[in-house]
């Protein structure tokens, strides 16, 4: 007799490139969900990169029904709070956290609801990781750090021990936060800087060390 699958339906908001492989990880390997389809406000978005995975709605309109659980795969921190706000806060649905079978996440580091781990990420004793943040493959986080709700941390980041980020922050990859660095909320840093010490909200940093950036 065939066994009653019992993973749960997962919509993924988002159908661009983070959500694409996305749904990789979880075809590859993920007991808990099944993919239902792709949240997405344009209905072409698949139209250049086809998948056997529909678009079935937006995810500002979508009605979710009591078994869905959804997963924010936006790379952009600002568009995955905009285009989850109605999921969030109108129909107060269950957001998934996947961790990634590749990834090495010690069993006292903490995170929330939300999160996604990709492949190859190292995060270590008493890490603390906030709501609907993404951290991409092989970026290494060290002890005791703190990081906020809402961020992108992108690949090939090292973020020291101790090291604290706020709110809806973006890392570009190849960075390195020292410990002890503190970064404010809405912080950009941008690729290959080196943080030292306190970065005020609100700005974007650039180099070694990271300084003040503008176009």
């Amino acid at each position: 007799m065939q066994s009653k699958d019992t993973r749960r339906p997962l919509l993924i908001v988002g159908a661009g490139g983070f959500g694409r492989e996305v749904l990789s990880y979880i075809e590859d390997d993920n007991p808990l969900f099944k993919i239902k389809g792709f949240l997405d406000s344009r209905t072409n978005a698949l139209n250049a990169t086809p998948r056997d995975v529909p678009i079935i709605g937006d995810p500002l309109t979508y009605k979710p029904v009591p078994e869905d659980v959804f997963l924010a795969a936006l790379g952009d921190p600002k568009q995955r709070f905009k285009y989850t706000a109605a999921l969030r806060d109108d129909h107060h649905v269950d957001f998934a956290t996947v961790v990634h079978p590749r990834a090495r996440v010690n069993r006292h580091a903490h995170m929330r609801h939300g999160c996604i781990i990709t492949p190859h990420v190292g995060i270590s004793v008493d890490v603390q990781i906030g709501e609907f943040t993404h951290i991409q493959e092989y970026t290494v986080i060290g002890h005791d750090a703190q990081i906020g709700n809402w961020c992108q941390i992108n690949s090939h980041c090292t973020i020291a021990g101790g090291a604290r980020i706020g709110h809806f922050v973006t890392i570009h990859p190849n960075s390195v936060i020292t410990s002890r660095a503190v970064i404010g909320d809405g912080v950009t840093v941008g690729p290959g800087s080196v943080v030292i010490g306190k970065i005020p909200a609100g700005i974007t940093v650039l180099g070694n060390p990271a300084k003040r950036f503008s176009f």
